[in-house]
């Protein structure tokens, strides 16, 4: 079993739902997100999948959310806009286009801080 991982970063506000204090007001972050994906066998090129292609698709999964505030966009208009359901968002969003018999997005790890992480293992 193989495991790579590549990261990008978001910079973002958003307010929470639910979290009396100051995670209810409207405030920012420099979203750290890291992709990490398995394979059972390496392709013919002898990797995983090229760090290339699983960056560029990481990004475009989360540009939508770059300098927004996120409770205003989907699917952070409806679902409260927490790291854990950051991370979930994009694991799901990518395992759309990377998962197949020999690759798995396994998890996605997101800081919102550098003291700061939630993690989602598919």
């Amino acid at each position: 079993m193989w495991e790579i991982s590549h990261q990008t970063v978001v910079a973002a506000a958003h307010k929470l739902r639910h979290a009396p204090g100051d995670g209810e007001r409207l405030h920012g972050h420099n979203w750290r997100i890291r992709a990490t994906v398995e394979a059972n066998r390496l392709a013919e090129a002898g990797w995983v999948v090229d760090f290339y292609r699983v960056g560029k698709l990481l990004r475009e999964i989360v540009e939508p959310y770059e300098h927004v505030f996120l409770n205003d966009v989907a699917p952070f208009d409806t679902l409260n806009p927490t790291a854990e359901n950051l991370a979930q968002v994009v694991a799901e969003a990518l395992a759309t286009q990377l998962d197949d018999s020999r690759v798995r997005v396994v998890r996605v790890d997101v800081w919102e801080s550098d003291d700061c992480r939630a993690t989602f293992y598919r």
